[in-house]
């Protein structure tokens, strides 16, 4: 089980990574945007969240397409037919 949780770990952390890096990113704006909106100043900040939002959601295709090609190539390897000759139970 603890070989089972440790690989479940080394291939989700890079999975994950993106997703953690967002969210920190995300904080770090949403901080900008409290101080912004106490000042007054909402322009840069609209186009500047925008502009994050394109990253993250181009980032996010990017991951989808990785698993959509990893998949269809698993797919391709996995043997439809049942293989003649074997012993039945």
């Amino acid at each position: 089980m603890k070989t089972l949780r440790t690989l479940t770990q080394q291939f989700l952390w890079p999975l994950l990574l993106p997703l953690q890096l967002g969210v920190a990113l995300l904080r770090v704006h949403g901080g900008r945007a409290r101080t912004a909106r106490a000042e007054g100043d909402r322009g840069a900040l609209s186009i500047e969240m925008a502009l994050i939002v394109i990253v993250v959601v181009a980032i996010a295709g990017a991951v989808l397409a990785a698993v959509s090609n990893f998949g269809t190539t698993v797919k391709n390897t996995v043997p439809t037919t049942i293989p003649t000759g074997l012993p039945t139970h």
